[in-house]
This record gives C-alpha cells, sequence and structure tokens, in this order.
C-alpha cells in the first residue's frame, strides 16, 4: 500500500524563545523616554522649546531634529503611558526576534520620517510630542512579520490572528480625542507594514532555514486518533471509578 506522507511545518524562526536581551533593550528605550519626557515636562536645559515640532520649524527654519526629538516629548504622563505599554510588548518581541538595527534603530528612524508626514497636513500652529507613530510603526512591522513567517499555521489562520490584533491595537479606548494625531497611527502603521515586508523579502533565507518540518504518513495519523481516542475512554473510565 503506499502511504502520502503529510507534511507540516513544525518550528519556525518565532518558535525560538526571544533573545535574552530583548527585555533590557525595551526597558532601557522606554526609561529614555521617560527622562526625555521629564525634561520636557520641566523645561530642563529649555527642552519644552527645542523638542516639539511644527510645520515652520521643518519647513521653514529647517530644524530638522524635531523631527526625532518630538518622538521623546510626551504630553502628559497619561500620554507616556499609553504609549509604553504597547511600546514594551511591541518593543520586547521586535528585539527579541530580530536584528537591533531593525528595532530600535530602524523603528526611530521612520518615526522621523512619519513626524514629517504627519506634519504636512497639520495646522502650522499646531505642535507634534509623542512616540505614538513609532508605536504604530512597530504594530505594523510585528503583524507582516508574524503573518509571513509563522508557516505553521494556514494563511487564513494567520490572517485572522493578524486582523484580531490589529483591531485590538487601532481600536479606540475612548471617543475622538482632537489632541490625539490619529495620521500618526495611520501613517506609523502603513510604514510599519512596509519595512516588515521589505524586512522578510532581504532575510527570507535566513528565517526559510530555522523551518522544520514534520512527515508523518497515512497510518501514523490514524495510530495517533487511536491513541488520542483510548487516552480519553480510560480517563472517562478512571472518573466512573472515582465517583
Amino acid at each position: 500500500m503506499k502511504l502520502t506522507p503529510d507534511i507540516r511545518v513544525k518550528e519556525t524562526w518565532l518558535s525560538r524563545k526571544p533573545r535574552w536581551h530583548a527585555s533590557l533593550v525595551t526597558a532601557w528605550s522606554i526609561f529614555f523616554l521617560l527622562v526625555a519626557s521629564v525634561m520636557y515636562w520641566k523645561d530642563i536645559f529649555n527642552a519644552a522649546s527645542w523638542m516639539p515640532v511644527w510645520q515652520e520649524a521643518v519647513l521653514v527654519k529647517h530644524e530638522y531634529w524635531r523631527l526625532w526629538t518630538a518622538l521623546l516629548a510626551h504630553a502628559d504622563v497619561g500620554h507616556l503611558l499609553s504609549n509604553s505599554i504597547t511600546f514594551f510588548i511591541m518593543g520586547y518581541f521586535l528585539s527579541g526576534y530580530f536584528s537591533f538595527w531593525f528595532f530600535p534603530t530602524s523603528a526611530l528612524l521612520m518615526g522621523g520620517v512619519i513626524n514629517y508626514l504627519v506634519i504636512l497636513g497639520m495646522p502650522p500652529e499646531v505642535k507634534l510630542v509623542g512616540v505614538s507613530g513609532v508605536v504604530y510603526w512597530m504594530a505594523g512591522a510585528w503583524l507582516v512579520l508574524y503573518f509571513l513567517i509563522d508557516k505553521r499555521r494556514t494563511i487564513t489562520q494567520r490572517a485572522l490572528r493578524s486582523m484580531g490584533v490589529a483591531l485590538g491595537v487601532f481600536f479606540p479606548a475612548s471617543a475622538f480625542d482632537p489632541t490625539i494625531s490619529y495620521k500618526a497611527h495611520l501613517y506609523g502603521f502603513l510604514i510599519g507594514l512596509l519595512c516588515g515586508a521589505i524586512y522578510y523579502y532581504f532575510n527570507r533565507p535566513k528565517f526559510n532555514d530555522a523551518l522544520v518540518y514534520e512527515i508523518r504518513y497515512e497510518e501514523d495519523i490514524e495510530q495517533a486518533v487511536l491513541d488520542r481516542e483510548a487516552a480519553e475512554l480510560k480517563r472517562l473510565e478512571s472518573s466512573e471509578d472515582y465517583n
């Protein structure tokens, strides 16, 4: 009898544990955000004047550094906390599974690009602060990398999981707030998807080398089913004896 093999992916790049330094990198990044935000709140070294970004400062005065210093400042403690939670979770996975150049380096570089795109559509006098654009970049990058790498599951399963996380990230916790830059969220997420796809493309051989396949034959599958049924029957009999 000719048996048809059932070949499945058993392990992927994401099956391994995140690198040991993941929590340290993310924790130090958040600590840096905290210190910079305190400087902004207390106006230490006149930080309140040179950290925010707005149209005139970049397009007229060419103070391009503001595109990045604005990432480090936050309006208040609540603003910092709301960003820090997702930042830590996404940062842990990105730094744990991918290169240091992807996170935090590329994330912060893209944060400046996101801020530039945002201020182009903002009223000239409105100032922008906060790392939320980077947070959404991180979410977008992680989702597309997860979708492309986790081949243990079907495309449909991966798509549903990704959409579920995306809805959790994008679903507003409160009603519309005019102080929140929703454009930063959108641009960050879209650019994150693009960067994640590009990163996967150039590192695809490495990710494919990490795939571990499991080959099972029809008889093995039937035996596994019989073993599960026998174990379940034994469990039920033990339960009846106990009662």
